[in-house]
C-alpha cells in the first residue's frame, strides 16, 4: 500500500515572515485516511495527516489534508486506534474553513528550491504573499502542488483571486470541501 505523510506544516504569510500553525507545534499523533480515488490516479491509497489528541477518542488535525475530501484544517476527528495505527472514524465537529487544492503547471522548479528556506520568488510563494491578508493557511505537497486553508469569511475573496490566477498564469485548483463553501447571493 502507497503511502503519503505530511513533510511540513501549514504556515501563513505574518508582516513577511513565516508563521508555523500554533497547533502544528503540538502535534502528537498521525491520522491516516484513506484517499478513495487513489487506485484509479495512481497516487497514494492513504495520507498520514498530523493531529494533536484531544482525549482517548478524539483528535484535531493539524495539517491540510492533499488527497482526502471533506477534511479541513482544526477538524475534530474520533479516531480508532487499530494495534496502535491511528484512523479518523468520522469528523465529529468540522473546523469553518475551506480547504482548496493549488496546482500550478508553470512551477517546474526542483522541490528542495521550492521547500527552501528563506522561500524563492516561485509561484506558489508569490499566492501565499498574495493571499496573506486573508490569514490563509499553506502546506506544500510538490513543488506544484498545494493545499491551503481558509476561514469561510474570506472565501470569496480567495476564490476569486484564484479564478483570475486560473485564467491568467496556468494555475488549476479545486475545493476540496465543497459542503464548507458559503453560497454565492445573487445580485
Amino acid at each position: 500500500m502507497e503511502t503519503v505523510e505530511h513533510p511540513r506544516r501549514p504556515v501563513r504569510l505574518v508582516d513577511g515572515e513565516l508563521v508555523p500553525y500554533d497547533d502544528a507545534r503540538a502535534s502528537d499523533c498521525i491520522l491516516w485516511f484513506p484517499v478513495p480515488d487513489a487506485l484509479e490516479e495512481g497516487g497514494p491509497q492513504v495520507e498520514g495527516v498530523p493531529a494533536v489528541r484531544i482525549d482517548e477518542t478524539h483528535a484535531r488535525l493539524t495539517g491540510v489534508p492533499f488527497f482526502p475530501y471533506h477534511l479541513g484544517l482544526g477538524d475534530e476527528v474520533e479516531l480508532l486506534d487499530v494495534e496502535g495505527t491511528l484512523s479518523a472514524v468520522e469528523v465529529s465537529v468540522a473546523a469553518p474553513v475551506v480547504v482548496a487544492r493549488i496546482f500550478h503547471e508553470g512551477a517546474d522548479i526542483p522541490i528542495e528550491e521550492a521547500l527552501a528556506d528563506p522561500p524563492s520568488d516561485e509561484p506558489f510563494y508569490r499566492i501565499l504573499r498574495a493571499l496573506a491578508p486573508h490569514g490563509c493557511w499553506f502546506e506544500r505537497y510538490s513543488s506544484n502542488y498545494a493545499a491551503l486553508s481558509v476561514d469561510v469569511e474570506e472565501w470569496e475573496y480567495v476564490e476569486a483571486f484564484l479564478d483570475l490566477r486560473s485564467r491568467t498564469e496556468g494555475l488549476r485548483y479545486e475545493v476540496a470541501t465543497p459542503m464548507r463553501t458559503p453560497t454565492r447571493s445573487e445580485p
